[in-house]
């Protein structure tokens, strides 16, 4: 009972000091950090095209391939000093990689239908995240005991790309371990928001989020535990597909997850036009069968449920939010006659919680392991050094390091309760074809260090991962002059209805916008 009772007692100081510290810190911010510099122009077409259009007009001969590739090395160069999101390169041998693909693409006997058949991103250039392995490239995870640390095999995931005729020539950033919602460490530093650098990128795909958002790439891998993927993705104004459980391959990422762990993380997309997004995950899944791709979704057949926010004082959405998902209910339902039904699910207010207690179910090797590589680790004196800024670690690594075996108490049992509740709500639901709208996050992305007293906001995003359901993140406008998004939900293996959903909103909403101005 006592840990329940804390956690109570630790949402209600929240409540309270929560409008106070926000007001504090936002000033802080604007005092220290003044305006956010405008990142450089977008002066080349190529950066504004999809990944679908890329390979067509690579295809059509168009474009070269070492053509793409130049434009978007020279603009990953270009923002880097303002975004901070790459932290390792290879831009030469990407470019080399490019020409031999334009000699072997003017040599081909093949007809453009077969080359889009055997290798539909041929020429495309991808960003990867650093904790999904790129052979040859940095795979510290910003852990600092990893520092230099390089992959030796592409994971599975950069290899399907590379198969369909992708590039790989940047990865990026993340949060210590990925084990946090904004993308910071003692390795490589903040990475920004191109929209506003005192903003943070979320995480731990943030570096992914925000390249992809500065027209620095256009298309990437992410993997999602908690919202990885989509909280990013939102904060940084593009789409992200978390794919159900057991659709994509997990192989060869750092920290591994090759046992029961595994089942609650998502390794899928992240794109700037809705369009790719369908593409990248049938790549991506190694063309699965679990899926029905060439299904056409009616949504005249489709039900729609949704939530504005999850009903707690922690976690209430902004009026924009609540306003983006009336808008997309508004449109199901003049579009294609529906009526869609709100619900209420009040276990989702401790969603957080229910996430931690089924990480801990799974067991595996302790965080704390983890964090120490093959050494020791004392955590009570890391925190100690953390709180004079002294210590290798980040203060969110350091709090999961020392939290991640604590004793299984009544209010983990309870925990565990709620979710099978909540889990048999939604199964009845989802039966048939229907989707669940919830925002991304509730409120637009927050300043750096502001997330630590938020984090029960990551139940918008977690319940989803341990559930194992598809989420779709869709951006669908601003809100104090940065992106939001909300997502779409389906039962396991109904992905091709959620990423129906995004590219069915993208015509509402009208995806990403650029944060700078625009040259071409």
């Amino acid at each position: 009972m006592m840990i329940g009772a804390l956690m109570e007692c630790l949402r209600i100081v929240l409540a309270l000091t929560r409008p106070l510290s926000d007001w504090v810190l936002n000033f802080l911010y604007r005092l220290v950090m003044g305006k956010s510099k405008v990142l450089p122009p977008i002066d080349n077409k190529i950066l504004l095209m999809s990944a679908v259009e890329l390979a067509e007009k690579i295809r059509k001969r168009q474009l070269s391939c070492e053509e793409v590739m130049r434009a978007y090395v020279a603009r990953s160069r270009e923002v880097h000093k303002y975004i901070n999101a790459a932290t390792d390169e290879r831009y030469d041998d990407a470019l080399k990689e490019a020409r031999a693909l334009d000699t072997m693409l003017a040599a081909s006997p093949k007809t453009e239908e077969e080359i889009a058949r055997d290798t539909p991103l041929l020429g495309v250039p991808f960003s990867c995240k650093e904790a999904i392995g790129v052979k040859g490239m940095a795979q510290t995870c910003g852990l600092v005991r990893a520092k230099g640390r390089l992959c030796l095999k592409d994971s599975d995931t950069a290899e399907l790309y590379r198969n369909a005729g992708a590039i790989p020539y940047v990865v990026t950033n993340v949060p210590e371990l990925c084990m946090w919602w904004e993308s910071a460490n003692h390795v490589y530093g903040l990475t920004k928001n191109p929209y506003d650098h005192a903003r943070t990128v979320g995480g731990s795909s943030g570096g992914e989020g925000s390249i992809i958002a500065a027209a620095a790439a256009v298309i990437g891998i992410g993997n999602d535990i908690a919202g990885s993927i989509r909280i990013p993705a939102s904060f940084c104004g593009i789409y992200g597909h978390k794919p159900s459980r057991d659709l994509i391959s997990n192989k060869g990422t750092f920290p591994d997850s090759e046992d029961e762990f595994d089942q609650f993380v998502s390794t899928g997309p992240m794109c700037r036009y809705a369009q790719d997004l369908p593409l990248l995950t049938r790549i991506l899944s190694n063309n699965s069968s679990k899926i029905p791709w060439d299904a056409k979704v009616d949504f005249r057949n489709v039900k729609i449920y949704y939530m504005e926010e999850i009903p707690d004082f922690l976690q209430r959405s902004t009026p924009d939010i609540k306003k983006a998902v009336r808008k997309a209910v508004t449109h199901f339902e003049e579009e294609y006659g529906q009526r869609a039904v709100k619900v209420s699910f009040p276990e989702m207010k401790y969603a957080f919680n229910m996430w931690e207690c089924k990480l801990l179910e799974c067991g595996g090797p302790s965080f704390k392991s983890v964090l120490a590589v093959d050494g020791k680790i004392n955590l009570h004196w890391e925190l100690f050094k953390c709180l004079l800024g002294l210590s290798e670690h980040t203060l969110p690594a350091i709090y999961f390091g020392m939290v991640d075996r604590r004793t299984k108490d009544p209010f983990y049992h309870k925990c565990l309760t709620m979710y099978e509740d909540l889990k048999r709500k939604f199964d009845e639901i989802f039966q048939g074809d229907a989707i669940f709208l919830l925002p991304t996050q509730c409120e637009p992305p927050m300043h750096y260090l502001t997330t630590i007293p938020k984090y029960p906001n990551i139940g918008y995003t977690c319940i989803f991962s341990i559930l194992g359901y598809p989420s779709s993140q869709i951006p669908v406008g601003f809100s104090d002059g940065v992106p939001i998004g909300i997502q779409a939900i389906s039962r396991q293996y109904q992905d091709h209805l959620t990423l129906a959903a995004a590219l069915e909103l993208d015509k509402v909403f009208g995806g990403w916008v650029s944060p700078c101005p625009i040259a071409v």
